[in-house]
């Protein structure tokens, strides 16, 4: 009785790992797709259930590195990117960190690749399936 429990056992921690690898590469795949200028606002909005915060801040990472605006929706081609790393508004009397700024083509991509880390999921990607779907939103135009 206590092999067929071992076994059975031993069988569950076998489709536990089996999942767990295939929501990680699945998100990489998400990833890999998302470095690509051109992404459609709906194909874009139904990948975020399956990364996490690491994986979209990857992307941002690596369509830097490329050139490309941060925003995986635009495609804009990242030019005069400020030397300096902070920049010192008089009016406000403060000082602005320039690091994640310059990653983007705008200011609004910026508020806008904010907006859509902050709706995705924190929770493991192979543990989502038990979880609601949520519906994401990008962050309108006039902001």
């Amino acid at each position: 009785m206590t092999t067929e429990k071992n076994d059975q056992l031993r069988q569950q921690l076998i489709a536990a790992v089996v999942k767990k690898r295939a929501a990680i590469a699945r998100a990489h795949e998400i990833v890999v797709r998302l470095l690509e200028p051109g992404i459609p606002e709906p194909e874009f909005l139904s990948m975020l259930w399956e990364i996490g915060p690491s994986n979209y801040c990857d992307i941002v990472d690596e369509r830097e590195i490329n050139k490309l605006c941060g925003y995986p929706i635009c495609s804009s081609v990242l030019e005069n990117i400020p030397k300096q790393k902070y920049t010192i508004c008089a009016s406000k009397n403060k000082v602005y960190d320039l690091t994640e700024r310059k990653k983007f083509c705008s200011g609004y991509c910026f508020k806008a690749s904010e907006y859509i880390k902050s709706q995705v999921p924190t929770s493991p990607l192979w543990l989502r399936d038990r979880e609601t779907k949520p519906s994401f939103q990008l962050l309108p135009r006039n902001t």
